[in-house]
């Protein structure tokens, strides 16, 4: 009788999670999942950032993340400031894990996200300014998108980065030792594609530690190339123009450096979009060109863009 009781118990409390489920996704719009699933998919996302991609005004933004926060499809909170306030973070809320799921036909895909464990550690972890900074270069170019000036083809986290070398045939035993980007992207303008690895610098790192990365995507290019592949220009984008300057010397001084095409660039993506003229190759002119431009010096660059695709977006 007792396994009985429980077994109608859980089935009491499954019915109960699929209303619950079904109450929500009636009251989506198109936007709504759109936020849902982009938030899912990069992990942890600003008020800003959010509006940035999907809003015309702050206000209405606020308004409308502040009814999926109650809904229970997004969470979110505010890291804690010495001096002021945060702005909202938002992620994947439970009821957001089972609409995704249900859409994917996977109950237990998104499930992980959701975990308050792992929530609460990465409200905590020490690289959560990095991933919001990080986030922020492919936010500033799909605003410029959503206007109309350009498309975001392809916008790939970390570990979906990895995930894409992988899916290149690459060895797993060679993935270990080869690099971790903050991201890898695909951008479209002017009737032309250019794939780039991005590196978000915080200034945190030695320079000779940055420098010394290079040597993991020289390997990179190494693997690449036995299958075929060219491997995406790197940009690295730092946040003043003297941490840029002293960095550039010591990303030169590397013999790893001649064997990859690598621009810099100093702008908070925030407040500058990474599309514009402001990129400079790290061996070349010593001009700043757009974005765009750096593929034009590079033709085989427009293969691998042609060759990226975008599962997750």
């Amino acid at each position: 009788m007792a396994s009985q009781s429980s077994a109608a118990g859980r089935a009491r409390g499954a019915a109960a999670d699929d209303l619950a489920v079904l109450k929500a996704a009636a009251r989506l719009t198109d936007r709504d999942r759109y936020l849902v699933r982009t938030v899912a998919e990069h992990r942890v996302l600003t008020t800003d950032q959010l509006t940035a991609l999907a809003f015309d005004n702050i206000i209405t933004a606020r308004h409308r993340l502040d009814v999926l926060a109650r809904l229970g499809v997004l969470r979110r909170f505010r890291p804690h400031r010495a001096v002021g306030s945060a702005p909202w973070h938002y992620l994947l809320g439970p009821l957001g894990a089972a609409l995704l799921g249900a859409e994917d036909r996977d109950d237990k895909r998104w499930l992980p996200q959701v975990h308050a464990g792992r929530q609460v550690a990465l409200q905590r972890s020490q690289r959560l300014a990095h991933m919001t900074g990080a986030n922020w270069f492919f936010v500033s170019l799909g605003a410029v998108a959503r206007r109309g000036d350009g498309q975001l083809r392809t916008w790939l986290t970390e570990s979906h980065t990895a995930e894409f070398f992988y899916g290149l045939a690459i060895s797993l035993s060679a993935l270990a030792s080869l690099p971790q980007p903050d991201g890898l992207g695909v951008w479209a303008e002017d009737g032309r594609e250019i794939a780039f690895m991005l590196e978000y610098d915080t200034g945190s790192e030695h320079l000779a530690q940055l420098a010394r990365k290079l040597d993991s995507y020289a390997r990179l290019a190494q693997v690449m190339s036995r299958y075929q592949q060219q491997v995406p220009i790197l940009l690295f984008c730092f946040l003043t123009p003297r941490r840029e300057q002293t960095a550039r010397r010591a990303l030169a001084a590397s013999t790893d450096s001649l064997g990859l095409s690598i621009a810099t660039t100093a702008i908070d993506p925030q407040v500058t979009c990474p599309a514009g003229q402001v990129w400079m190759p790290l061996h070349g002119s010593g001009r700043e060109v757009r974005l765009i431009d750096l593929g034009s010096a590079i033709p085989e660059l427009d293969r691998l863009a042609r060759a990226v695709g975008n599962p997750y977006c």
